[in-house]
């Protein structure tokens, strides 16, 4: 059996935000559960770990709901969000 993985309290904290931030503009837009679910395209199941921050989960689908209910990913300005070189 595979050991399950540990990650530091910043990882588990910014996980839980992010999902906390994806319920948040969920209800805001008087989405259900299963709405979201079905315009990111995974279960219902998968959105509700989304939401509780469970870092099983995968960062795209984690991501996609973020960008569907209108959460910024990073800067808000594209000229910001490159790679500094």
């Amino acid at each position: 059996m595979k050991k399950p993985r540990t990650y530091s309290p910043q990882v588990v904290e910014a996980a839980r935000l992010l999902g906390a931030q994806v319920r948040l503009a969920r209800l805001e837009r008087r989405w259900t559960l299963e709405e979201l679910a079905e315009r990111t395209g995974v279960s219902h199941n998968t959105m509700r770990k989304i939401e509780r921050g469970d870092l099983t989960v995968g960062l795209g689908p984690a991501f996609e709901a973020a960008a569907l209910v209108g959460l910024p990913l990073f800067h808000a300005d594209p000229e910001r969000r490159q790679l500094a070189a």
